[in-house]
């Protein structure tokens, strides 16, 4: 039968730091990280592939449902956070994923908040990998004796030492009882003390277990481009097979805290590669006739160019949504407007490509068909721009109302331009759709006017034949007289 591990800070700050530069308790299968002025940043895995079915963050719901997800106790999905456990005394609750885990190697990066009065005694949030799933418990909102790993943040301090809030690990069998203070176990060899209660931007930490070995990292301050080693433990058995779940249980007394998490990413690492590629437009029909495809060397070159375009400025919006608040607010808004355009100039790019592959495209006829449909689109994307004009003048005067009302005119007239930009391809869109019309009314007119020709030279034809016959019959007729 196995033990259960615990790992865990060890109780004084002071030896804590001995423990850090003698890299563990000695036990060599654990390393400990608790210098905060350390550079060594903890880097994720070079090969991973982000599953979004195993994810979870915003929107967290898709028609008023979590998708893969499901909510438990007393928490309550909002579209931009789940509050595991509101700040009312002994409430808890957790989110689930429904099916198990397939990796053998994972890598998980969590965002979480958790805020209250005081830096202590608001208890706290885990992270689990188990056999089972969604059983109410005492243990950070979950049942205790799991099967499988837990890693808590902690900010509960029964003996009273200052030495929280704090991450640590704790291995289960199974038949092993959570400890009543378990920052005051003996036998701990792991864990990390982190500031991460009432930060003004989200926690991140990571999770990756791979070839058997546990690596847990955290960063309090920078989004996750600064995560610092927490602890590490090695010769661990995590099957294929158990649930990814997060819970959180505020204090009984005290000063209960709040506990949100705002994302929830896995990572399968080292995936296997890909047997089969996804085939280009019409590649099936040539290869059932036997030609060769092939890609012209300047259309690869501007699909490579057009995807990087898209890659940099991605990297750019993301960097510089996240430092917003380093920027003027005529920078954001010159930023906005920057983006905006790069990304329809890059998109128009790909549909030119498109076309140049062979890609199949609408015919005429079928717009002609639809055009009451693509009026009925041009119509409501018009209301959607007259709302985005509302919502850019409120954005207008927020940024007025923050950065001084100097800057406020150069704001609007960016932002104005940028909405010019938008009614004009708006307006073109429009202009096309109407010539497209026009001309299928041309062509329901031309039509109309030769069939109308067709019956004209029929009555022409029928009145000169009746007028004829007429007139013999009359000659007839004095002929008749005279006899």
């Amino acid at each position: 039968m196995r033990t259960t591990t615990f790992l865990l800070p060890v109780v004084f700050l002071s030896s804590a730091l001995a423990w850090g530069r003698n890299g563990g308790n000695g036990s060599g299968n654990t390393k400990s990280s608790i210098n905060n002025n350390s550079q060594e940043f903890a880097l994720p895995a070079e090969n991973r592939r982000y599953d979004y079915k195993q994810s979870l963050k915003k929107p967290f719901t898709y028609n008023g449902v979590m998708p893969f997800w499901s909510n438990h106790g007393n928490s309550f999905v909002a579209p931009d956070f789940v509050r595991l456990s509101p700040s009312v005394p002994g409430l808890k609750g957790s989110v689930w994923r429904q099916t198990p885990n397939e990796y053998k190697e994972w890598e998980v990066e969590f965002q979480f908040k958790a805020f209250g009065q005081g830096q202590t005694g608001g208890k706290g949030l885990a992270f689990w990998y188990t056999q089972e799933r969604a059983i109410e418990g005492n243990v950070f909102g979950s049942k205790d004796q799991w099967k499988g790993l837990g890693v808590f943040m902690d900010t509960a301090d029964p003996a009273n030492q200052r030495n929280n809030p704090v991450i640590y690990g704790i291995m289960n069998d199974g038949t092993k009882p959570f400890p009543a203070n378990p920052t005051a176990n003996t036998n701990s060899f792991g864990g990390c003390l982190r500031d991460y209660k009432n930060t003004h931007i989200p926690v991140v930490v990571r999770v990756s277990f791979i070839d058997g070995v546990l690596k847990v990292s955290a960063d309090t301050h920078s989004r996750g481009k600064k995560m610092m080693p927490c602890f590490e433990q090695k010769d661990l058995n995590l099957p294929v097979g158990y649930h990814f779940g997060i819970s959180a249980q505020s204090a009984d007394h005290g000063n209960p805290d709040d506990h949100d998490l705002y994302a929830f990413e896995v990572y399968e690492v080292n995936p296997p590669m890909k047997e089969k590629a996804p085939l280009r437009p019409h590649e099936a029909e040539m290869k059932k006739k036997g030609e060769e495809v092939k890609v012209d060397l300047a259309d690869q070159a501007a699909f490579e160019e057009v995807q990087k375009i898209v890659e940099e400025q991605e990297a750019k919006l993301k960097e510089e949504t996240e430092g917003t608040g380093n920027l003027s607010p005529a920078q954001v808004a010159a930023t906005v407007g920057d983006t905006q355009y790069r990304i329809i100039e890059s998109l128009n790019s790909i549909h030119n490509k498109l076309e140049t592959l062979g890609a199949p495209m609408q015919p005429p006829e079928s717009s002609a068909k639809s055009l009451e449909d693509i009026n009925h689109k041009i119509n409501s994307m018009a209301a959607s721009l007259h709302a985005m004009e509302s919502v850019v003048q409120g954005l207008v005067d927020h940024i007025m109302a923050q950065g001084g009302i100097a800057s406020g005119p150069d704001i609007s007239k960016v932002l104005k331009e940028e909405l010019s930009n938008l009614n004009a391809k708006m307006e073109d869109m429009d202009s096309r759709q109407s010539f497209q019309h026009r001309l299928t009314q041309n062509r329901l007119l031309n039509s109309t006017s030769w069939v109308s020709y067709v019956v004209f030279l029929i009555l022409v034809q029928v009145v000169a034949v009746s007028a004829y016959t007429w007139y013999k019959k009359r000659l007839e007729m004095n002929e008749k007289k005279f006899l």
